[in-house]
Formats: C-alpha cells, sequence, structure tokens
C-alpha cells in the first residue's frame, strides 16, 4: 500500500489455480489495489461486461477459452476501448509470449511472480494508463478546438460572403472560377455597373493563403462596390484601395489587383494592373488579340503621392472576350513539373469556343492537380464584351419616383486644371445631390446627363480634341491616347458645375444643371441643328447617340450660351411622357 505509492487500481485475476489466486490476490491487495478474482474465461467476461476493470490479469492455460482467446474476445467487445492486460504464464515459452503480444497483452510474468516483480510490471501499466489519459486529453481538446475552429470559419465565410458580395457575380456577361489552395481563397473577384451601363470587374489576390490570405483582401469591396455604383473610374477606385490596404493592413501585405472597365456603348475596354498577370484579349477562334501587359505595383505597396492610375484602353470587337486570371493559373505545375505559363495559356485556348473556354481552363487545372487544391489560390474571369440583351442599367433607373415634397437647394462645384487631372467630377457631383429628396430613382439618367456635358467641357472645350479622331477602326484608341497627352498638359482652365433645384407649382420638381468651361467655345448653333433628327430616347441611352443628341432627347431644355462653353439643362424628376425633342 504505502510502499507503492501509486493510485489504488481494480484489477480482475483470471486463474483456474486456486493457489496461485491466493497468492497473487494477497501480493496485489498488499500493494493497495482492490482485487476480484474468477477461474474461469467466461466468469471474467461476464464481469466485464457489467463494468471494465483498471487492469486485466489473467493466466494463459485457462480450461476451455484459454488465456489468449480471452485478451481477443476482449478486444473485440470493448470496441477499441482500451483495458491494459498481464498475463502470466508457466514457462517462458517464446511462442506463447508472442501469441500474447499479438492477441493484445501490455505485459507479462513468469509464474510464480514477486511481489516486487508485480509492482515493477503494474508501474509500466500505470505509465502507459497515464499516458493514455493524457492522450484522451488532448484528443478532448483537439475536439473542442476543432468545433470552435469550424464555428468561427462558418462565422468567417458568412461575414465574407456578404462583404465580398458574391450576387453581384451573377452579371449574364462576367463568367468565374475560385479554386482555393486552402479552406478559404485569398483571391476575389467582383463585378458591378456604373449608372452608365459601365461593367467593372476586380480581381485581387491576397498575399499568402488561407483566412489570413483572405482578410487581406477585404478592405478591397467596399470602396470597390460603393465607387462603381457612384460611377468613378477604375483609376480612381485602384487609388482608393491602395490607399485602403496601406491603412489597414501591415507593410508586409499587399494585393496584386486587376481592374477593368467595359464600355458597351464606346465598345472599348480600359485596364489597371497592379502585380497580376496581364489580362488577354482573346478573340472568337481562341486566339490571343492582344495581352495587357502594364503592370504597376500590387495595391498597398506605395503611399498615395506615389501611385500611378495610368490605365490601358482599347477599342475591342464585341465578339471577344477579355479573361483576367491570377499567377496561381499559369504558375500551376503538372505532374512533371511543368508550369502552364502565359504562353501555354494561350495555346490550350485556341480552337475553343466562347462557351468552352471556361469549363475547358477548369479542367485543366483540374487535372495538373490531380484533383487535390492547387499549390496557390488560382481564380480567372472571363467577359463578355458583348452586353447581354435587355434595358441598360441606366435606362431602368428612372423608372419610377416617391411622391415629392418641399425641398430647396443647390450645389457648386468648379474645378480647375489640377484637379481635373487626378477627380472625377461627375461621381463627385451625383454623389452629392443624390441624397436629397427624390434624385435616386433618376440616378442612371443623370450620371449620362452629367458625364455628356463634363465630357464636352473638358474635352472639346479645354483639351480642344476633335471628334473626327474617333473615326476609323482605330480612331478611338489614337483619341483616348490624345486626350491622356493633353490633360497631362494641360497647365490652365477650369470646369464648373451649378445644380439648382426647381419647384413650380402644378409641375414635378427639375434640375437646372449648368456647365461652363474655360475654353474658347463650339459651332453650337450648327450641331444642335443637326442633333433634331437622332433617334429617341431608348436608342439613345442603348449607345446609338453621342453628346448633344443625348442631351436633347434626355432633358426638358438644352440652352447654349455665349460662344458655347455655357449650357444650362433643365432635367426634369419625372418619367419623361415624350420622346420629341423641345
Amino acid at each position: 500500500m504505502a510502499e507503492y505509492g501509486a493510485e489504488s487500481l481494480l484489477i480482475l485475476v483470471v486463474d483456474d489455480n486456486p493457489d496461485d489466486l491466493f497468492l497473487i490476490r494477497r501480493d496485489l491487495l498488499a500493494l493497495g489495489h482492490r482485487v476480484v478474482g474468477v477461474s474461469t474465461a467466461r466468469e471474467a467476461l461476464d464481469h466485464i461486461g457489467r463494468g471494465h476493470p483498471d487492469v486485466l490479469m489473467t493466466d494463459v492455460g485457462l480450461p476451455g477459452m484459454d488465456g489468449i482467446e480471452l485478451l481477443q474476445t476482449v478486444r473485440a467487445r470493448t470496441d477499441g476501448s482500451w483495458i491494459p492486460t498481464l498475463v502470466f504464464t508457466g514457462s517462458l515459452d517464446e511462442a506463447t509470449q508472442m501469441r500474447a503480444l499479438e492477441a493484445g497483452a501490455d505485459s507479462y510474468l513468469c509464474k510464480p511472480a514477486s511481489r516486487e516483480m508485480l509492482h515493477a510490471k503494474l508501474g509500466v501499466i500505470l505509465r502507459l494508463r497515464a499516458m493514455q489519459r493524457q492522450a484522451e486529453e488532448r484528443n478532448r481538446e483537439l475536439g473542442r478546438y476543432r468545433s470552435m475552429q469550424e464555428e468561427e470559419q462558418r462565422l468567417a465565410r458568412f461575414v465574407m460572403e456578404r462583404l465580398i458580395n458574391r450576387e453581384a457575380l451573377n452579371d449574364p456577361v462576367v463568367a468565374h472560377f475560385i479554386a482555393p489552395a486552402a479552406e478559404f481563397s485569398g483571391d476575389l473577384i467582383a463585378a458591378a455597373r456604373t449608372p452608365a451601363n459601365v461593367l467593372h470587374v476586380l480581381l485581387a489576390d491576397g498575399a499568402g493563403h488561407g483566412l489570413a490570405a483572405s482578410l487581406n483582401v477585404l478592405p478591397v469591396t467596399a470602396p470597390f462596390y460603393r465607387m462603381t455604383e457612384r460611377g468613378f473610374g477604375i483609376d480612381a477606385i485602384a487609388r482608393e484601395i491602395n490607399s485602403k490596404v496601406r491603412a489597414l493592413l501591415p507593410v508586409d501585405r499587399f494585393i496584386a489587383a486587376t481592374l477593368v472597365a467595359v464600355n458597351f456603348r464606346e465598345r472599348y475596354v480600359t485596364v489597371w494592373n497592379g502585380g497580376n498577370p496581364g489580362p488577354l484579349l482573346i478573340r472568337p477562334d481562341g486566339g490571343v488579340r492582344l495581352h495587357f501587359n502594364r503592370h504597376h505595383f500590387p495595391l498597398g505597396v506605395v503611399d498615395d503621392d506615389e501611385f500611378d492610375g495610368t490605365v490601358d484602353s482599347h477599342v475591342v470587337d464585341p465578339h471577344d472576350q477579355l479573361l483576367l486570371f491570377s499567377d496561381g493559373l499559369i504558375e500551376q505545375e503538372d505532374a512533371s513539373g511543368q508550369a502552364l505559363g502565359v504562353d501555354g495559356l494561350g495555346e490550350v485556348l485556341l480552337g475553343q469556343s466562347g462557351a468552352e473556354r471556361l469549363p475547358h481552363l477548369t479542367r485543366i487545372v483540374s487535372r495538373m492537380t490531380g484533383g487535390s487544391p492547387p499549390r496557390d489560390d488560382v481564380s480567372i474571369a472571363l467577359i463578355d464584351l458583348a452586353d447581354a440583351p435587355g434595358p441598360s442599367h441606366a435606362a431602368q433607373a428612372g423608372d419610377s419616383a416617391p411622391p415629392f415634397t418641399a425641398s430647396d437647394w443647390s450645389l457648386g462645384l468648379r474645378l480647375g486644371a489640377a484637379d481635373l487631372k487626378r477627380l472625377d467630377a461627375v461621381p463627385l457631383v451625383l454623389g452629392a445631390i443624390e441624397h436629397f429628396e427624390g434624385v435616386r430613382p433618376f440616378a442612371g439618367r443623370l450620371f449620362l446627363v452629367l458625364s455628356e456635358l463634363f465630357n464636352n467641357a473638358l474635352d472639346h472645350g479645354l483639351l480642344r480634341l476633335p471628334s473626327s479622331l474617333k473615326v476609323g477602326v482605330e480612331g478611338l484608341d489614337a483619341y483616348l491616347e490624345e486626350r491622356a497627352r493633353r490633360l497631362n498638359r494641360l497647365a490652365v482652365g477650369a470646369v464648373e458645375f451649378e445644380l439648382t433645384l426647381r419647384q413650380t407649382l402644378g409641375e414635378p420638381p427639375a434640375l437646372l444643371i449648368t456647365c461652363s468651361d474655360t475654353g474658347p467655345g463650339f459651332d453650337h448653333q450648327q450641331q444642335v441643328a443637326q442633333a433634331l433628327c437622332e433617334p429617341t430616347t431608348e436608342e439613345m441611352l442603348k449607345g446609338h447617340g453621342r453628346g448633344i443628341p443625348l442631351l436633347l432627347r434626355v432633358c426638358e431644355e438644352v440652352r447654349y450660351s455665349g460662344p458655347g462653353n455655357r449650357v444650362e439643362v433643365l432635367f426634369r424628376l419625372a418619367e419623361r411622357a415624350t420622346d420629341s425633342p423641345r
């Protein structure tokens, strides 16, 4: 008892020799243990069925079912739960010892055994028992940790899916695929449309893998959706996201990102790319028409004053597709260690129809990974450059409006040359006025009106860009390049907006919008006369109209003054009863 100094065990002893059973029982009691003695295997099984002993000690040579068969039966009936076992024999026959160990015995001894030998053998079993308890406790801890981790992952997935707003990826012209390297993907794809129906797509690749990488990309979602909704350009969106990443993430964390704007009306795409592989413009036959290979720093690497928002714009064929992808796609290696690469990506797309390209790429990823998670997150976005049929987002924006109550406000904004180079005037104005009562339902149409006024004032008023530059297959490319050069050289000049709400008794409220610039003006009378023969409003909103014709169709009044560098339009905050120009 005291000499043993260990915990008291309940020991089941099985021996058909009464003298041996008496001696073993005596010594075990002297060592401080509780003992139950039986003479057959059947009695032992009955006892074990009523409650597990701490230790089972059995003689090998039992009548009927011998001790080794007893061990095998106990192991089968206890369904894997461990009962420490000790086998004693009348000899040290090696074959018998091997059978006992194979049957699951933890130790064995030769009869008659001294009390000291019993003490030593039980000490081994006690150590094994302590190790088992430690293992069971670790398993319980792991189970609790796993349950907590699963709950945390469930909550994280719930929150991130709502922040990322995957529902916006239901845009019919965008197909996408993401294969995560871990439970959570550090890649993100987002899509949304501006009030002017320009499609914005973002493919972001956070540094690292798993939940940490997934958390890295969360700061990009809110500014992307908010600024797209207000009509900001992708250069401004990239700058804002860069600022957010710098402010929120550690200095060693950055986000590779590709931002794309698809202007279905003008039929051109604009790309800002920082740290990702450049997008590919894919012809109908699957060949690569153009590789957008201008690269900026990833988001979060440089401060705002060093940020480069330069974008690439290119006129596109509506039958083409634009392919965006993370480096996980082209760096994934097959079983032979061969990476796909950009050239290999172009080769596997050749001959694939537009509808088959994304499924074909997903099969290639699956084949290269062997069905296992990829080494790095893989993300792909494929964009059709012909808009899906149906009314445009902008045309739907002003379908109805709530009853209008008394309101009285006006707003003015003046941008000089320095601010015109870095700020989007139209989203600034629209973002300020859409909070006033009755304005938001008409935000889409107002965006078009403000955009036409501003673009005419800047492009033709200050930059003196002739519309004739747009003529021809490469005309719009040349126009956009020349616009960027002239805007960069602009030293003086300003564009000014004035907006005033007008309310007349018995009539729906209206916005009087004035846009003026410091340029020399143009022959507005001739262009207004030509515009009277332009298409209807519905056709105009789908992209068949330009400039002054659109203003005449959408606005109730359009008046130019001076040399043409000041224009006033009256936009009624109500549905138009007719498309006839005023």
